[in-house]
């Protein structure tokens, strides 16, 4: 499934697979000016084909080798002979997809493989973007800076002012460092590939740091009276969820309560 939406000169691409005509979980993608800044999921690769020769698409970028921001990849280098573009750090990722967890299989879909080009700017004909260096979420996530209009294309960075659930293989300390560095961009307009568009981006990433530095000043506390971690995850950000246990614990509460309270003190 694939529904467009606009705001101002950007055309939002929602994406999901459907099982048994529901949808599973949504992904943004984002065009303007002929650039599109990621490619969804593999599920969803032939509607976005048809929306980017409708859109008039040129050139595609990637934030990150998760498989829900390039697994159209291969349909659009088919279809329209477009190499995708990224940082360096995520162009082998494209070339040779890794192998991923069942769970991602299923919801996402296999990223398939395709020529790639890493680039450290992106420069369309009435806009140019930075290409940002935002580890965390993965190793290689970046983000699209356009300086003069103050917007950030932020592909899984933010995610959701109150995130209660991490992956296992994030680096939440680095997480919170480009937030952080992303937050002194001072940006207009930040465009998420989960939360859609946040108009005061400063705002929302402060709420969601404080959000996390108040999980983690009462998960602290509990641990100190020596309250195992399971029980502490549950009493600060409450039970797990289906996701968790679909997941096998890959994405989980307790992921994030042990990543908060294993910060140096001062982050």
């Amino acid at each position: 499934m694939l529904l467009e939406e606009h705001w101002g000169p950007v055309t939002i691409l929602r994406m999901t697979r459907t099982l048994v005509s529901r949808p599973v979980r949504w992904v943004n993608a984002y065009t303007l000016d002929g650039l599109l800044i990621d490619s969804g999921p593999y599920w969803t690769r032939r509607e976005l084909l048809a929306a980017a020769r409708q859109l008039g698409v040129r050139q595609v970028y990637v934030t990150h080798e998760h498989e829900d921001h390039c697994g159209g990849n291969g349909e659009l280098y088919a279809g329209l002979g477009l190499v995708p573009q990224a940082s360096a750090a995520t162009v082998p990722h494209l070339i040779a997809p890794p192998r991923i967890h069942l769970y991602r299989k299923i919801v996402w879909g296999d990223a398939p493989p395709t020529p790639a080009q890493a680039v450290s700017r992106v420069d369309t004909d009435h806009y140019h973007f930075e290409v940002i260096p935002t580890p965390g979420h993965s190793p290689d996530h970046t983000v699209l800076y356009e300086p003069t209009q103050g917007w950030v294309f932020s592909g899984d960075l933010y995610l959701h002012e109150r995130a209660k659930y991490i992956r296992s293989d994030e680096n939440l300390a680095a997480l919170i460092d480009s937030l952080r560095c992303v937050a002194a961009l001072e940006p207009r307009v930040l465009f998420c590939a989960h939360a859609g568009v946040i108009e005061a981006p400063g705002e929302a990433i402060a709420r969601k740091l404080g959000y996390w530095e108040e999980v983690r000043a009462k998960a602290a506390a509990l641990e100190a009276q020596g309250e195992p971690l399971v029980q502490v995850s549950a009493a600060v950000l409450g039970p797990e969820g289906p996701m968790t246990r679909f997941s096998r614990g890959h994405i989980s509460k307790l992921n994030l309560t042990r990543a908060l309270v294993a910060l140096p003190h001062g982050r």
